[in-house]
């Protein structure tokens, strides 16, 4: 895996997600967010299955990771947030933890071109990062043109922020094809 000299990855501890509450799929529950939830991010990943982020309530802490395909393999509650902007560009994060596996949501864009009267040519990622400690043991991408990025003010409604992205390794996701 290709190192990243010029920024090293924030550090644990309160930059880390809060830890979670796991749960396995229940009868009659999708993955997609039921009326009256807030989608703060839901997608489509290779093999069909579903990623969503759903607020469950109105407050923060009141929001949950859903994957599966239509009921949900992998519930997890509680989260933070996080964002940075790139120059062209710039990147949200929402970060679930169970035990040391870290799943951190992601909607990027950042600029690939910076040629004087050239476009932009931004790169667009959505996905979700799987960690084991700092190790990433995973990476699905967004593979849906009906992709509902990161809503900033969701996030905002529903997690408490982070002063830094809980993981760098998101710019493996310009590297993978869809």
């Amino acid at each position: 895996m290709e190192q990243r000299a010029e920024q090293a990855p924030p550090p644990a501890g309160p930059l880390s997600p809060v830890p979670a509450t796991t749960t396995s799929g229940s009868p009659g529950r999708t993955v997609e967010c039921a009326s009256g939830e807030a989608e703060v991010f839901s997608c489509k990943v290779a093999g069909g299955k579903r990623i969503a982020i759903c607020g469950t309530g109105t407050g923060r802490g009141e929001a949950e990771y859903r994957f599966g395909d239509g009921e949900p393999e992998l519930v997890l509650s509680g989260g933070r947030w996080a964002s940075v902007p790139y120059s062209g560009g710039g990147e949200a994060q929402v970060a679930f933890a169970s035990g040391d596996t870290r799943y951190v949501v992601f909607s990027r864009i950042v600029r690939t071109n910076f040629a004087a009267g050239e476009p932009n040519d931004p790169a667009i990622n959505d996905g979700v990062i799987v960690l084991e400690g700092e190790e990433v043991i995973g990476i699905q991408l967004c593979d849906d043109p009906d992709v509902a990025a990161i809503d900033y003010d969701l996030a905002e409604a529903h997690f408490p922020r982070a002063d830094d992205l809980f993981s760098w390794e998101t710019d493996l996701a310009e590297h993978r094809t869809r």
